[in-house]
């Protein structure tokens, strides 16, 4: 549904932009840059403020969305006046975000409505009342948006459960499952069982549950609805395969070319805030403009990753990692003017000239220092793995988590590496974009 809502909402944005600015009676080159930008701010906006998460809507949703559209517009509106364009283009501006506003608004609930008459919630059943069982249940019942009810378990080794766990609801043994199926109208079975199953237990199954209902294993459905990776229950020999086929090649090929274009391209729209930047650094105790710290990159090699530096340059600690670490806002080591670049991540536009050089890319899992590496590596299974492809400026965890733990950060940084696509690393890096601009992309949630 997140991906619907985000073609119904570019749809509006841009038909009604055409409308409204065509009646100013400008260039086509002029409505066309207009509709461009009105689409891209909006869904950009929108996009930071996870709006497009499957959810069901509530008052502080449809408020998410005012604000959103409100500050795209607003955003619009200033560059118009600055330019100095005609002074009706900023009335239909407004017009355009109320109108825009209230067709999202009703569309969401027009959808809502739909979604309450004709999707039901559907019942779900357990196989294995042991840890995954109980793991994947407990992330069903913290995203009532899915609309699964876990009915309860079937497990033939009663000695796992233990007697004080009331959430552990055993309906039968695997022999039951047909008749628990029916006597539930049960329409989703996940299969949740450590061992491998031997095949008295899989004839149970294939017997029991009718064709029409789905059978998802536990790890997969986890993937589905985390959106990342079971690095404890999964193994990663599929990811070995795809790295090394002909189109995984190309797709390098590609991804590298569009890294250089966008790199190019960044550094060139921000190069007044860079200059800025710089002569502010220097002149704040005539120490160095940048700082670097060395961090692992593509199959643990190291290199230097170029920041601006916005502590004192007595004050900077060579093991500090602040794309981990918090600096509070009173914060004594940290260049006063420079909060802002660290809030608007204008200190690590520098590390475009990583991209360039091939060191990282826009798009990847964040690169970390030796130490973590080599630490990480020890205790945390397929640490390497994330390695397999280049670091990136912004990536999935980012987007997702601010202080991932070790096994957060492997676990989405394994299901990007698994999922990466065009279009995928797009929405990844205009999502982030979204959050860098409203000042979210670090700390809190």
């Amino acid at each position: 549904m997140n991906y619907v809502y985000g073609i119904i909402d570019a749809l509006i944005v841009g038909i009604v932009s055409y409308l409204m600015y065509s009646t100013l009676q400008q260039s086509n080159v002029y409505l066309l840059i207009m509709v461009f930008f009105s689409v891209l701010a909006v869904l950009i906006i929108l996009g930071s403020k996870k709006v497009y998460s499957v959810r069901n809507y509530k008052c502080k949703d449809y408020y998410t969305i005012f604000e959103s559209v409100a500050v795209a517009f607003s955003l619009i509106t200033v560059i118009l006046f600055v330019f100095g364009t005609n002074p009706m283009s900023v009335i239909i501006t407004v017009f355009n975000a109320i109108l825009i506003y209230l067709l999202m608004a009703v569309t969401r609930l027009f959808v809502s409505l739909v979604n309450k008459i004709c999707r039901r919630t559907k019942n779900v059943l357990i196989v294995g009342a042991g840890q995954d069982g109980k793991l994947i249940a407990e992330e069903i019942r913290q995203r009532p948006e899915l609309k699964l009810n876990v009915v309860g378990f079937l497990d033939d080794n009663m000695n796992n459960i233990e007697d004080e766990d009331a959430s552990i609801n055993i309906l039968g043994l695997t022999c039951d499952s047909e008749a628990v199926i029916k006597d539930n109208n049960v329409k989703l079975v996940i299969i949740a069982v450590k061992s491998r199953m031997d095949s008295d237990i899989l004839t149970d199954l294939v017997k029991g549950i009718p064709l029409g209902v789905k059978v998802w294993r536990m790890y997969r459905f986890y993937e589905k609805i985390t959106q990342k990776y079971l690095v404890s229950k999964m193994s990663v020999n599929w990811l070995f395969y795809d790295c090394v086929r002909r189109k995984a090649l190309i797709y390098a090929s590609l991804k590298r070319f569009c890294d250089v274009i966008f790199s190019i391209a960044i550094l060139l729209i921000t190069s007044p805030l860079l200059l800025i930047s710089a002569i502010g650094i220097k002149l704040s105790d005539l120490g160095p403009i940048f700082f670097t710290q060395t961090r692992m990159g593509k199959f643990g090699k190291p290199f230097k990753m170029i920041k601006f530096r916005i502590m004192y340059q007595d004050k900077i600690a060579d093991d500090f990692d602040d794309d981990v670490n918090e600096i509070a806002s009173d914060d004594q080591r940290m260049i006063p003017f420079c909060k802002i670049l660290r809030k608007f991540h204008i200190d690590e536009l520098p590390q475009m000239i990583n991209v360039l050089r091939g060191d990282m890319s826009i798009v990847g899992p964040r690169p970390v220092r030796e130490e973590v590496y080599y630490e990480n590596k020890e205790s945390i299974p397929f640490w390497e793995c994330r390695n397999w492809v280049r670091p990136g400026w912004c990536g999935w965890q980012q987007l997702n988590v601010n202080e991932p733990t070790p096994e957060e950060r492997i676990g989405y940084d394994l299901y990007y590496i698994k999922h990466q696509n065009v279009l995928w690393e797009i929405s990844i890096f205009l999502r982030f974009i979204g959050k860098v601009i409203a000042g979210k992309a670090r700390g809190g949630k």
